[in-house]
């Protein structure tokens, strides 16, 4: 009776340690979801940023200037689309870090 029990409670166990893992690699997943919501954003404001560089490159170029890119206004412009590219780059990172995070906790141990 004592061994049914122990493998009642073995099999008990190995079940609501899976359960656990899933559980947290399904919040896992919902976190990618997120970072990757926040990327598109990202790419949103980058292609805004973007038009704007693009913009003030022209004008620059409308002014006379030799070298638009040493224009005090693409340089504003070339510094913000830097920025949220270095962001989105962040966003990318964390979910490679959160990807590895699933891949350990299914690996067997």
């Amino acid at each position: 009776m004592n061994d049914v029990k122990n493998k009642a409670m073995g099999t008990l166990y190995t079940i609501l340690k899976w359960a656990r893992i899933f559980a947290l690699n399904t919040l896992r997943r919902v976190l990618i979801l997120g970072r990757y919501t926040l990327i598109c954003w990202q790419q949103q404001r980058l292609r805004c940023a973007q038009r704007r560089l693009g913009k003030a490159v022209l004008a620059a170029l409308e002014q006379g200037e030799v070298n638009p890119m040493l224009a005090e206004g693409v340089k504003d412009a070339l510094g913000k689309a830097k920025a949220i590219q270095g962001k989105k780059d962040q966003q990318y990172q964390a979910v490679a870090a959160i990807r590895e995070k699933i891949r350990n906790s299914c690996a067997c141990e």
